[in-house]
């Protein structure tokens, strides 16, 4: 093992200095871009993983080359494994850089054949291999968000969560087990409403419905980082998974939790256990709110008082002549759990009204929702469309050759590798701004 720790150390030092030796460095692109994740990804230990796993089989091609060159597959943007392999085999310096070198054999006639990338049959077999090295991938995650939350200020501050849709390959489960990797055998079925803007403003129903996989994400809301992910099948509930992420990140990184202060999400994730759980943790939801009210009210009275609110957190004083005055939030008060209320300051009446929290903890939260903080808050949540828009755009997951749960999650997990070591190496360069888009 020490012997090829010391060979990856020669292969990260040596090839690189001669190619970049003749000063074409600045004009590399997408080279420069492997380099990069290269130096700053700690896969020793999945490397050793690797050989143990293939142990006394056939080493024609290093584990090393074989899994930088999967590397390069995303960053090179291929949709196919036959593609990254017709990229090796025109591409010298890409060779180089994973660390391929050509490779004799002779044939039964005599004569001797030059192979200079894996067959697809021993890229396939890499593939499988890799998909048992998940424990190993995970741990290279968490190690890169721990680089995050130690090297940017404010990181974790803030979380965002979403869903993301991811198509299977496949088309339809499989009916027999002797289909293989050709076959789909874990995805299924899901059918999701949401209401959208029509051209004139008013409300429209859209339904999407897909045969496949489901992400679902918390990252941070300002760098736009993952800091914990799953992925499904289709149908499992965003709501339960986002849950299950969270109480899952107590348990092995409770300071992660202590360190945030907002949680951010769309109106699927308005759910009562995911406010509850946030704030016996003292962390300020900013979900958006769907109206749970099935008798048509359109306002309610607040216990017996001259107060009326609605399902969006709008409070009104009702005065004896009947007229509604709204009023504005004046902050939450924690000593009583409670939201404090005022008029507007051209009414010339400072009286305050409370607003138990307990009355409607999915109308009342702490940061309240009629404020303009809360409404520049939730806008942040944008930034988690942004990188599953990313996954999509720059990782090829738009359109993919991918079946099964076991190496969808594989993929979706070295995607968010190279997003997260590109996002370090420019960290380490000193560079703030646009860490996560892979051409910045």
């Amino acid at each position: 093992r020490s012997h090829r720790k010391i060979l990856r150390i020669f292969m990260k030092l040596f090839p690189y200095s001669a190619l970049f030796e003749e000063g074409d460095f600045e004009n590399l692109g997408d080279l420069e871009r492997l380099q990069s994740v290269l130096n700053n990804l700690d896969d020793d230990e999945l490397i050793h993983r690797l050989y143990s796993i293939r142990s006394k089989g056939r080493n024609d091609w290093p584990c090393e080359a074989m899994w930088n060159s999967f590397i390069a597959s995303f960053l090179f943007q291929h949709e196919s494994v036959a593609s990254l392999l017709r990229e090796l085999r025109r591409n010298k310096q890409l060779r180089k850089l994973c660390g391929f070198e050509p490779k004799s054999v002779k044939q039964e006639d005599g004569t001797i054949k030059i192979y200079l990338a894996p067959s697809p049959s021993s890229y396939s077999k890499f593939l499988k291999n890799l998909q048992l090295c998940q424990d190993e991938l995970n741990q290279m995650f968490v190690k890169l968000v721990e680089y995050m939350y130690n090297n940017l200020d404010g990181f974790g501050d803030i979380l965002m969560v979403d869903g993301k849709a991811i198509q299977s390959y496949g088309t339809k489960i499989s009916k027999t087990k002797k289909s293989g990797g050709r076959g789909e055998h874990d995805a299924d079925w899901c059918k999701k409403e949401y209401s959208a803007s029509g051209p004139n403003g008013e409300s429209v129903i859209k339904t999407k419905k897909w045969f496949g996989f489901r992400l679902h994400l918390i990252a941070d809301a300002t760098y736009e980082i993952p800091v914990a992910y799953t992925v499904t099948k289709a149908s499992n509930s965003e709501k339960t998974e986002t849950k299950n992420l969270l109480n899952k990140l107590e348990e092995n990184h409770p300071e992660w939790i202590e360190n945030c202060k907002f949680f951010l999400g769309d109106k699927g994730y308005d759910s009562t256990p995911i406010l509850e759980w946030l704030r016996r943790r003292d962390i300020s939801p900013v979900i958006d709110i769907c109206n749970h009210w099935k008798d048509g009210d359109k306002t309610r009275q607040y216990k017996d008082t001259s107060l009326i609110y609605n399902y969006r957190g709008n409070v009104w004083y009702v005065d004896e002549n009947g007229k509604r005055i709204e009023l504005v939030c004046k902050g939450y008060d924690k000593r009583t759990d409670s939201i404090r209320y005022g008029f507007k300051p051209q009414a010339h009446d400072s009286r305050i009204f409370r607003i138990k929290c307990e009355e409607d903890r999915r109308i009342f939260t702490p940061l309240a929702r009629n404020t303009k903080k809360w409404k520049r808050m939730y806008k942040k949540r944008t930034g988690v469309e942004r990188v599953n828009g990313r996954i999509d755009r720059d990782y090829r997951f738009e359109r993919h050759t991918i079946r099964g749960l076991q190496k969808m999650n594989m993929f979706i997990t070295v995607s968010f590798l190279i997003y997260m070591t590109l996002a370090k190496a420019k960290i380490e360069k000193g560079q703030t701004e646009h860490i996560c888009k892979m051409y910045a």
